[in-house]
């Protein structure tokens, strides 16, 4: 599949020439939206979700919000109505966890209706429990549990900050769609086997879980599975730590989420996909702070083939001459398997591995 590219240089070398604004990557990417045509399906009046990471409380090298706009700015001129979204984070006790926080972090990261030209929508809903339920036929998963927004829009265009992720090796579409897509039962399922448990020996009877579950899924001390949402407030309010969780790593997650992306693309409409392979950092922008780059500024890619432009921006990472005293030998983390993430995708149909590159000049 056509994987297209500009690249982030903006090489000036006579002062006297200084003024040359179709450098700045924002007029690269306009161009490349342009050139490669992933707007081109997108109709008069569709709704159209742009689909970025808002960072965390902390976090300082998500993608910038000049970006997105200059994208939803394509979308209106195509003719779309554009929200920019998000879903909250797996949890009822931080603020990303909720619609409000969410919202509260983006305008602390410069994301607002104002910056970015279109309103903000997150697509999960107030506490991250509004989904449409997706079929499935998994090794893993059987369901999963689509952001309703994400469902409910005529297209997706997602922005896609390119790095390394601690579960599945990269963070590129595939986990864009794959975690940032799904509501928090999904999420859960990604992250962790079966239901969190609570140790009977362990728990003193406090209280606090009853006060948190929002489905009344604990009766008795006990976790009623046919209830619970998988949400881990109860883990995360029990002092006693009597509720246990048998948490994922690894591989283990890295299939989950390609199952899961399988079922947003199985429901989500209109999908084209944009990389931004810029200060690709060793976390995920879920992380509340943000190390130094490991690789210098590449450029931006665009598909309408996640597998293909995943698979692109894993080789021009892994081909980039590392400037970070981390992960200089093995690149990524060790106990991560994101060739064998993009060899999942491709079996399970959601694209192809092989690309042929295109820069726009």
């Amino acid at each position: 599949m056509e994987v297209f590219y500009v690249d982030s240089r903006a090489v000036v070398l006579n002062p006297e020439k200084w003024y040359q604004p179709s450098l700045s990557l924002v007029s690269k990417l306009r161009n490349l939206i342009d050139e490669s045509g992933i707007l081109d399906d997108i109709q008069k009046g569709d709704i159209v979700a742009v689909k970025t990471h808002f960072g965390d409380r902390g976090t300082t090298k998500t993608l910038r919000s000049v970006y997105v706009r200059a994208v939803v700015e394509k979308v209106i001129e195509a003719g779309g109505r554009p929200f920019v979204t998000e879903t909250t984070g797996l949890g009822m006790t931080r603020p990303r966890c909720t619609a409000i926080g969410r919202l509260e972090i983006a305008e602390e990261n410069g994301y607002t209706q104002q910056t970015l030209k279109a309103p903000i929508i997150i697509a999960d809903g107030l506490l991250g429990f509004d989904f449409v339920e997706v079929p499935i036929d998994g090794k893993y998963l059987k369901k999963v549990y689509v952001a309703k927004a994400i469902a409910e829009a005529d297209a997706v265009v997602f922005c896609t900050h390119f790095k390394l992720h601690m579960q599945s090796g990269i963070g590129g579409s595939i986990k864009n769609a794959g975690v940032g897509c799904v509501a928090k039962p999904s999420k859960f399922d990604l992250h962790a086997r079966g239901y969190p448990k609570i140790v009977a020996k362990k728990c003193n009877k406090c209280g606090r879980c009853l006060e948190i579950c929002p489905t009344n899924a604990i009766q008795n001390y006990q976790i009623v599975e046919q209830r619970c949402l998988r949400c881990t407030g109860c883990a995360e309010v029990c002092k006693e730590e009597a509720v246990e969780i048998d948490w994922l790593l690894g591989k283990d997650v890295s299939d989950r989420i390609v199952e899961c992306a399988e079922g947003v693309l199985k429901i989500a409409k209109k999908l084209a996909y944009l990389n931004f392979i810029i200060d690709v950092t060793p976390h995920c922008d879920c992380h509340p702070y943000s190390d130094n780059a490991l690789i210098s500024d590449i450029g931006i890619l665009a598909s309408k083939d996640i597998v293909s432009i995943d698979r692109a921006s894993y080789d021009l990472y892994k081909n980039a001459q590392p400037i970070s005293d981390l992960l200089r030998e093995d690149r990524f983390w060790q106990w991560t398997a994101p060739e064998s993430m993009l060899e999942y995708a491709e079996e399970l149909g959601l694209g192809e591995q092989k690309y042929r590159l295109m820069k726009v000049e």
